[in-house]
């Protein structure tokens, strides 16, 4: 990415600031038709993209002449020729959407052959915009929908179709509410953006600093303080940013040398970063923005999608936990010493608390109001400028300025470094959905599954975690998800399966992705802080964040984990749960007081497993558990079946 200088950098900063009192005008003022909506923020958004990513990053660094710098390269502080010529492209057809979306509208199925040609110029635009800031990956995946809408008759088999001509293909992506303008660019530019937007202006604001002191206040005092320290701001920090790979590198400097120094290895301790940095995007209230996705698919309101996430979240926090509290003993790791330790008394100045709790406050009473998400993701955006702009020091003309220039590199960051690129993308992916959908490949897939696995449930669910898991190793979580959804949700539905725990089972394991090899982004994220091999890393990571690929399978089938039912069932489920994620984690990383032996690490997984399951079989589960901790107690050995390994204490890395 580029960091623009002189006249560039002004003409940046002008998008972001345009870019941000339009998406907060929008949302509090005037709501504006999809194809208005959406026109405005590709429009600025693809002119951001073409500015600040370059036609290629390593081209950037070779020592190039400078005809073939301007030309294509461009430099480090200014765009190319070819960067302004998309620039150009893009714009025409978003400015054609801006002035004429009312005739558009009104006149369906009317079009001129320069419409047509408007539509090649805005894909090839989102095709090299999505390559630039996020590779190959999507873009060939919607020229492969392409292809296959024009080719349908010429493909044998349940796959084929009556085929479309490419001028329908152009008509309908172009001029129809239901092509580039449908709803993930409207839910982009309408919904998303301010929750993208918040994050990073309520960070600039203090409240990342307050995070962190909390987390290490309250997390430094368990065994494995450092590690506590991780998931405690993961989590924290996850609720605003809901990206893994930001959160990971934003805690992830503090804590991964923090866990280091203390006697975690480093595959451990970038394990550790990674596993509760993905689960950020599963935390309310502000979950992935696939979940906001998620609510417009089901047409509920998102406070609906909080609820229903929330002991799912805690759960998987809960396993993490466990499995950094088991390998601290195993290392003999303490908790974090006094002298590293915060004053309660400075977190808890009232302009550090109320600086955090106003706006999360304000952001979590009106959603659960039920108010539309974008109005309240914009009111707490509100409340967080004015309270540190006039509260958050002294107001002095200097401290004012230093404190709106603090605010106005949130908003810049947010803009440049996360909604620009995840505009572009959404509306990429938003054409491979269309044609999805104008295939109806969805449906072929839905009824493939259900063929093969014979109406049984569960090897349609294992297909289904395959697909996600795969499909989010080339693409964003968001992305991952919205393709998942759109071919395998009808065949979930179709087996009986709740729509919103459809939903939710493929967003969870879009997002696993990101820790399962051989492409685990969050994991290389780490490691590039901790060292080591990402390989032990990513091993690590799956066992610490095992519940994220055990706990959909349960709230597919125990509707008590998505908050359905009666308190007390929930609470019971909770509870057994969190207890079952100690004896999981015990057996996956084969140490308790000592390490265990192969029949304790069974016995600790299969009762951690039936633990999770409702009714009388949470204390069938506990009762197995306590058979393998008895046997720990008595050092029962067997030959083989029950042989002690040898104690392993690691020493701290320096």
């Amino acid at each position: 990415m580029r960091e623009l200088k002189g006249f560039w950098k002004l003409i940046l900063n002008l998008l972001v600031g345009v870019w941000g009192i339009f998406i907060l005008y929008t949302a509090l003022l005037y709501a504006l038709h999809p194809l208005l909506q959406g026109g405005i923020s590709l429009s600025i958004g693809l002119a951001i993209v073409f500015l600040v990513y370059p036609f290629s990053k390593r081209m950037l660094k070779w020592n190039v002449p400078k005809f073939f710098q301007y030309l294509l390269t461009g430099t480090k502080n200014a765009p190319s020729f070819i960067d302004l010529i998309f620039i150009a492209i893009s714009l025409i057809p978003c400015i054609y959407i801006m002035i004429h979306w009312e005739d558009i509208v009104r006149n369906p199925g009317v079009f001129e052959q320069y419409h047509l040609v408007l539509a090649v110029l805005l894909i090839i635009s989102l095709l090299e915009g999505t390559r630039r800031a996020l590779g190959l990956t999507i873009p060939i995946l919607v020229l492969f929908f392409i292809i296959y809408t024009i080719a349908g008759p010429h493909i044998p088999g349940r796959f084929g179709h009556p085929g479309f001509s490419f001028t329908d293909i152009l008509y309908q992506l172009y001029l129809m509410t239901e092509g580039i303008w449908g709803l993930l660019t409207d839910m982009a530019s309408r919904i998303i953006a301010p929750f993208i937007i918040f994050g990073p202006i309520l960070f600039a604001t203090g409240v990342g600093s307050t995070v962190m002191e909390l987390s290490t206040y309250f997390g430094g005092k368990i065994r494995g303080g450092p590690g506590h320290v991780a998931v405690i701001s993961s989590s924290l920090f996850g609720m605003l940013s809901g990206s893994s790979v930001a959160n990971a590198a934003t805690t992830g400097s503090f804590t991964i040398p923090l866990m280091k120094k203390f006697g975690f290895s480093r595959a451990f301790a970038a394990a550790v970063e990674a596993a509760a940095s993905s689960g950020g995007q599963i935390m309310p209230p502000i979950m992935g923005a696939g979940c906001f996705i998620m609510a417009e698919f089901l047409n509920i309101p998102y406070a609906h999608i909080m609820i229903a996430g929330l002991i799912p979240a805690l759960i998987y926090f809960a396993g993490i936990a466990a499995g950094i509290w088991i390998e601290a003993g195993r290392t003999g790791m303490g908790k974090l010493p006094k002298e590293l330790m915060p004053e309660l008394k400075s977190i808890l100045k009232p302009s550090r608390i109320l600086g955090f709790v106003l706006p999360i406050g304000t952001l979590g009473v009106l959603l659960f109001m039920f108010f539309p998400a974008q109005i309240c993701a914009a009111w707490a955006i509100v409340v967080s400028i004015i309270f540190f702009t006039f509260f958050g020091g002294p107001l002095k003309a200097s401290e004012l300025w230093k404190r709106i220039k603090s605010i106005w590199s949130g908003l810049y960051e947010g803009v440049v470094k996360a909604l620009a690129w995840l505009m572009i993308m959404m509306a990429c992916v938003q054409i491979a959905v269309s044609l999805i959908s104008l295939t109806g490949f969805g449906v072929k897939v839905s009824e493939l599954i259900i063929e093969i696995s014979g109406y049984n449930v569960y090897l349609a669910l294992i297909a289904t975690m395959l697909t996600a898991i795969i499909l989010g190793m080339g693409m964003t979580t968001t992305a991952a998800y919205v393709i998942a959804a759109a071919v395998l949700v009808p065949a979930l539905q179709q087996m009986g399966i709740n729509p919103l725990a459809a939903h939710l089972f493929i967003f969870y394991f879009a997002i696993k992705s990101g820790l399962t090899p051989p492409v685990c982004i969050t994991v290389f994220t780490t490691t590039a802080i901790a060292g080591g091999s990402w390989l032990k890393a990513a091993w690590n990571s799956m066992k610490l964040g095992i519940g994220g690929y055990i706990m959909p399978f349960f709230f597919i089938f125990v509707p008590a984990y998505l908050m359905k039912g009666p308190v007390w069932e929930v609470l019971f489920i909770f509870i057994g749960a969190f207890v079952a994620m100690f004896a999981i984690e015990a057996g996956v990383l084969g140490y308790w007081k000592k390490p265990s032996t192969p029949l304790e690490r069974a016995l600790y997984i299969s009762g951690g497993l039936i633990m999770m399951a409702p009714g009388h079989w949470t204390f069938v589960g506990l009762a197995i558990f306590i058979i393998g901790l008895l046997l720990e107690k008595f050092d029962v050995q067997i030959p083989i079946v029950a042989k002690r390994p040898a104690q392993i204490i690691r020493k701290p890395i320096s």
